[in-house]
């Protein structure tokens, strides 16, 4: 589960989940290393941990999403302070299929039976003393999964109401 590492205990752990949001810290080379919330996505944490964060995105959108973190971390390169770095972009996730059911990434059965959900996802730099760099993901459900309003769901936003507010011209 968590460690030390991460300066989190039980509470902190538990006002995490009571958000209702996915998080997951996850390497700049798109491996989960830690879901700082039970069951994300559907998905057992031993399920995900280890594993690539690209997996479990739709296919579809996972150029667009790579390029997208690969600029924050661009923009962050020269920051004093990593987590001044934020965006929010919307997406498609690849939900485990439904038990009894083939398919589903980490899951039970061999054929190719998937949902996906529309996602709005804060995207972070992280930084603890000592740690290299990471992106903290906290995504929370957009639309209900399967809903036809997913279909192409990929867009980005900036992450702060000051750089909304500018990026409308407010």
């Amino acid at each position: 589960m968590l460690d030390a590492r991460f300066g989190l205990d039980l509470g902190a752990v538990r006002l995490i989940e009571a958000t209702g949001c996915t998080v997951l810290l996850v390497g700049l080379d798109f491996t989960v290393e830690a879901a700082l919330t039970a069951a994300p996505f559907g998905y057992s944490r031993q399920q995900l941990v280890g594993g690539s964060l690209l997996r479990i995105l739709h296919p579809d959108e996972q150029v667009a999403f790579v390029q997208t973190v690969q600029a924050l971390v661009a923009a962050a390169a020269g920051l004093e302070d990593v987590s001044q770095s934020t965006l929010r972009a919307t997406h498609r996730i690849l939900l485990p299929a439904p038990a009894g059911v083939g398919g589903g990434v980490g899951g039970g059965g061999g054929g190719v039976a998937m949902r996906a959900s529309a996602v709005d996802t804060a995207i972070s730099m992280v930084q603890c003393p000592g740690q290299p760099p990471r992106l903290l993901f906290s995504s929370r459900y957009l639309l209900p999964d399967g809903s036809a309003a997913a279909a192409g769901a990929f867009r980005v936003y900036p992450a702060r109401q000051v750089q909304v507010d500018a990026f409308v011209g407010s």
